[in-house]
């Protein structure tokens, strides 16, 4: 986008001034077409103006983020021309960052004045409970609706699309309530680390105004797998059967054959069991993954494919 101004105003003794606003604005993110993207500098800005008496100015500056926008940055850069020759450049630069010990930013600038100014804060909280001590970016004090969460396993998910999120030690800490009002409190697990399963990733609670909440989401951190079986009568095995390692059951048959198991060993049997015209049936299928098994694209799920299951008499 691009605009322009000229104006032209005059005081009280009839004197008049002109001035002259340029200005435009560059989307980088998609600047030449194809992908957009969501990380990098992402557009540029920049102001010129001039009096027409022999002083003139110009602004740029551009900013950018990560692609989870946990990390902000921008940089500037001016000049100014005076008609008495004593022109002035400067640039500056600014940053904040959202980790799970509190927000940090800073900044700088520079000029041929010999200005230099430099600037660094950080802003957040902590709650200690029970399970040790945790930090949060969210800025609170002991009068804020804050509710304390616990998800073993869960290292990185979202605290209700805010900055905060889950630790290394299964807590994580957010002040984004409304006291007296239904809040849903639910974790985004797009960015989690670990190959764990939530068995729900949201809950509702009416907290109080101060309140001090804490919402428990359990988790099961064995570690998961899709298997490719087939019969032994090459027939396909039945959707949604069980599948058991011993006498427990660790996951379920899908479609064509695939099963999504989790707490599985690296090497062992597991056990089928269906029920086809009334009567319980199973098969058993021995398996074993390689020094380095392969994985689902962008996951720490494991892939084993051509795993035979023999029919049993043993259910």
């Amino acid at each position: 986008s691009a605009g322009i101004t000229v104006q032209r105003t005059w005081n009280e003794y009839g004197n008049k001034d002109d001035a002259m606003y340029i200005n435009f604005s560059i989307p980088l993110s998609n600047l030449f077409g194809g992908t957009y993207r969501r990380s990098g500098f992402t557009s540029l800005n920049a102001n010129i103006n001039t009096d027409f008496n022999g002083t003139h100015m110009v602004n740029m500056n551009s900013s950018g983020n990560s692609e989870d926008n946990l990390l902000n940055y921008s940089v500037n850069t001016g000049y100014t021309m005076n008609k008495t020759g004593s022109d002035l450049a400067s640039v500056g630069g600014y940053a904040s960052y959202d980790s799970q010990w509190g927000s940090w930013s800073a900044s700088s600038s520079f000029d041929t004045d010999k200005s230099r100014q430099y600037s660094l804060s950080t802003d957040g909280g902590f709650v200690l409970h029970s399970g040790g001590l945790t930090f949060s970016n969210d800025s609170f004090s002991s009068s804020d609706t804050i509710v304390l969460v616990k998800a073993p396993g869960a290292k990185g998910a979202r605290i209700n699309s805010s900055g905060s999120s889950v630790d290394r030690w299964g807590y994580g800490v957010t002040s984004s309530l409304s006291p007296y009002r239904e809040n849903t409190i639910s974790l985004d697990i797009e960015d989690m680390d670990g190959d764990v399963e939530l068995k729900s990733t949201s809950t509702i609670a009416v907290p109080r105004d101060g309140a001090i909440l804490f919402a428990n989401f359990e988790t099961d951190q064995g570690r998961s797998a899709i298997i490719n079986m087939s019969r032994s009568d090459n027939k396909t095995l039945p959707f949604a059967a069980e599948v058991y390692e011993g006498d427990a059951p660790i996951g379920n048959m899908g479609q064509d054959g695939q099963a999504f198991v989790r707490g599985i060993n690296n090497a062992g049997e597991l056990i089928v069991r269906w029920y086809e015209e009334g009567r319980p049936q199973s098969c058993r299928a021995a398996y074993q993954f390689p020094a380095q098994p392969a994985t689902l694209p962008g996951s720490q799920t494991l892939v084993l494919s051509n795993v035979i299951c023999r029919i049993s008499n043993r259910n």
